[in-house]
């Protein structure tokens, strides 16, 4: 184990990465003492560019099609992709927490258009900050661009009237259906697509001292909530020159609250709209950092697009502008549930979807055609209590069945005989402790809405009978 030697402050270079590690000690890189497989794996990554010219296994894309998730569309674009129902009702439920947790912020949500003029100065100024993977299209005279965020949209209908500074800071969100002209060789699965679906929240503050609070609370929020869904986030933060010897302490503050380092990247001052811009990692089954959530201080869109607020003295002044996706794309999302996944299985664990994500959360079995009608109770039981119950009705043995149903990893499996029949006790395989327990009807039922306590639930995508679906994949 070799001694890490401390950078100060006043040392740090644009251009450089450091680490800063809990008590707001400062390394190089190439000198720090890596405890963290994954920490190590953001670092090598952006630092020393290790692996970033290979393809990646991303084993995601085969788990997806095996689930029946997700597939490519031959009719459009690469990078365009077709969520099948058990994909959709995913797609729909990590939407639905999405909201969920922006409204618990206060936010207001909206609906806005996807495509923008690209002459005007805002757009056009927009457009030459992210670079030249935007898509364009020209029907007429006007040209247009079509959104890769919900910036546009958002910041001109917050630019139609000043604000009043008693209503700050102001939430506003939406799901942005965005595109981005990623290079054909850089698309992979769920984790680089053209076409994408942001949680997009923007909150506007009076001052840069309040977007720092604003900053903090909803870092600790995307923080919070990868762990909920099962994983750790590792951090890039890219931040401006002066910014970061200015505001110090916020970035010290934040690191002593994670108690594990981050990775940051000096920024020269004016480059970008922000001061500081922090992209959350998971680290994928590879060991490849994947960018999922992210957070921006924004100081310069709100004057580019001509926001503003009047203040308690009357003046109008431009708000600061906090940019946010506290669970980054849907399509990303999926993506890092399908590589925590992954991981389980390359070691030896049994891979899972949360059960308030399962697609069908209780699998019935019935052991012969006279246990159809009682399993079929007991699933319209299940979902008349908000839990999402389905039986395999078809014709095949019991073992196959059963071998379906784990290699769909369903985390309740009830298999329906004459005795369950008879006793109303059933015997319930749980796929996350691998064992079998004997549950009455109402002791699953109550066991499962305790498991999905607090998050958001959606009726089935098909047929409560498997006899009666269709296959896409």
């Amino acid at each position: 184990m070799k001694a890490s030697r401390e950078v100060g402050l006043e040392d740090l270079e644009p251009g450089e990465y450091y680490i800063v590690a809990p008590g707001g000690k400062i390394y190089r890189p190439e000198d720090y003492d890596y405890e963290d497989k994954d920490f190590e794996a953001l670092v090598n990554f952006e630092v020393f560019k290790v692996g970033v010219s290979e393809r990646p296994k991303a084993p995601h894309i085969n788990l997806m099609r095996k689930l029946e998730l997700v597939n490519r569309d031959s009719y459009s674009d690469s990078g365009h992709l077709t969520m099948l129902p058990k994909g959709a009702l995913i797609f729909d439920l990590l939407v639905d927490r999405a909201l969920q947790i922006a409204l618990d912020q206060g936010a207001t949500p909206v609906h806005t258009s996807i495509m923008y003029d690209v002459g005007l100065d805002p757009i056009k100024e927009h457009i030459s900050l992210f670079g030249g993977r935007s898509y364009q299209l020209k029907p007429a005279k006007r040209a247009f661009v079509l959104r890769y965020a919900a910036c546009f949209g958002q910041f001109s209908l917050l630019s139609r009237r000043p604000l009043s500074h008693s209503v700050l800071p102001y939430r506003i969100f939406e799901l942005a259906d965005s595109y981005r002209y990623e290079q054909r060789g850089e698309l992979l699965g769920l984790s680089r697509v053209r076409r994408f679906h942001m949680p997009d929240m923007h909150v506007l503050c009076r001052d840069l001292e309040e977007a720092k609070v604003e900053f903090t609370k909803i870092y600790k929020i995307c923080c919070e909530e990868a762990k909920r869904h099962g994983w750790t986030y590792y951090n890039l933060h890219n931040i401006v020159e002066d910014f970061l010897k200015e505001h110090w302490n916020l970035i010290r503050d934040i690191v002593d609250w994670e108690r594990k380092p981050i990775l940051i990247q000096v920024i020269e001052s004016g480059t970008y709209y922000w001061v500081i811009n922090v992209e959350f990692n998971a680290i994928d089954s590879a060991g490849r950092p994947v960018e999922s959530a992210t957070v921006q201080i924004d100081i310069g869109n709100a004057e580019r697009f001509g926001i503003t607020y009047i203040d308690k003295d009357g003046t109008k002044k431009h708000p600061t502008i906090i940019h946010t996706a506290i669970i980054g794309s849907i399509e990303r999302f999926i993506c890092d549930h399908l590589e925590a996944a992954a991981k389980a299985i390359e070691e030896g664990r049994t891979p899972i979807l949360q059960t308030w994500l399962s697609p069908t959360q209780v699998r019935f079995i019935p052991v012969s055609h006279d246990q159809i009608s009682h399993a079929l109770k007991l699933a319209e039981e299940l979902n008349r209590n908000g839990i999402r119950g389905d039986v395999d009705d078809r014709d095949a043995t019991v073992a196959k069945k059963v071998r379906y149903a784990e290699s769909q990893w369903i985390p309740y499996v009830v298999v329906v005989g004459k005795r369950e029949v008879e006793s109303n006790i059933l015997s319930v395989r749980i796929r996350a402790s691998r064992e079998i327990e004997s549950l009455s009807p109402t002791a699953l039922i109550n066991r499962i809405k305790a498991e999905t306590s607090g998050m958001p639930y959606r009726p089935l995508y098909y047929p409560i009978k498997l006899s009666m679906t269709t296959s896409f994949s």
